[in-house]
């Protein structure tokens, strides 16, 4: 699924786009389809902020899932690559689903995840899966290669009916020309450390840009749960164990809702 030197170049630089992992066009096709069905069963929920659609009914916005994304979230060859940069002891914080419409205004600005979510220490891994043909033109995601290994940047509070977020790193803190455009295919993912600076710009294309991230973070992190100005209620936000073994007595798997059953 992810190369050595693949693993290498995530360590050095904060991002790796796996050169040989595809999914095949059928099992697109099923993503695409779930895609469809979430977007239409949550017509009052932003696309871009379709919190843990591989549940049903979940927290934190009661999003209508679908179970593709469940199957999608547990795939051994996505926990295999998440596991090659994060070690074998692996718990899914939550999935998102980022859907950008033709012709949306809606962008994420410059952050890091890392000040966004109550993990501690600092670890995660997000793999992005393009449902989607991703390039410039659709608001592909851009990153700043090795800002994951300098300090955290102080975020600006905002209100900004076009941002995704509700915080920013300022733009002349960011050397916005070693800015790296990650451009995929769809089936194709990418995989991103908590710590790089990324955001993408608005999708000025007549053509969607739709992608679904799966956060993972190493299970000798710990989610504390209490978050001043957190941008989600993390206190019921439900975290599973997907791989081996949790290695934080501070991991409460118990709380939170996992959505009503899946038929």
């Amino acid at each position: 699924m992810i190369t050595e030197a693949e693993v290498a170049a995530y360590h050095r630089d904060g991002y790796v786009v796996p050169a040989g992992f595809r999914f095949s066009g059928k099992e697109l096709e099923v993503l695409r389809a779930a895609l469809d069905g979430v977007l239409s069963d949550n017509p009052d929920i932003l696309p871009d902020r379709l919190m843990n659609p591989h549940l049903n009914g979940g927290k934190p916005y009661g999003v209508q899932g679908q179970k593709a994304f469940h199957a999608l979230a547990h795939d051994v060859r996505i926990l295999d690559m998440a596991e090659a940069v994060m070690g074998p002891d692996l718990v899914l914080l939550f999935t998102h689903l980022f859907c950008k419409p033709a012709e949306s205004s809606r962008r994420v600005l410059w952050h890091q995840d890392g000040p966004f979510w109550p993990v501690t220490p600092l670890a995660s891994v997000t793999v992005w899966l393009a449902l989607d043909n991703v390039d410039a033109d659709n608001g592909a995601m851009q990153v700043i290669p090795g800002s994951h290994r300098g300090d955290y940047h102080d975020l600006t509070l905002i209100d900004d009916p076009d941002s995704t977020l509700n915080r920013k790193i300022d733009a002349d803190e960011i050397d916005e020309s070693k800015a790296h455009v990650i451009e995929l295919e769809a089936g194709q993912v990418s995989l991103h450390d908590i710590g790089i600076v990324h955001g993408s710009a608005a999708n000025t294309s007549k053509r969607r840009r739709a992608g679904l991230a799966l956060r993972y973070m190493p299970a000798t992190s710990w989610v504390y749960r209490e978050m001043p100005d957190a941008s989600a209620d993390w206190s019921t936000l439900p975290i599973e164990m997907v791989r081996g073994q949790n290695r934080h007595e501070g991991n409460d798997f118990t709380l939170g809702e996992f959505g009503r059953p899946w038929v």
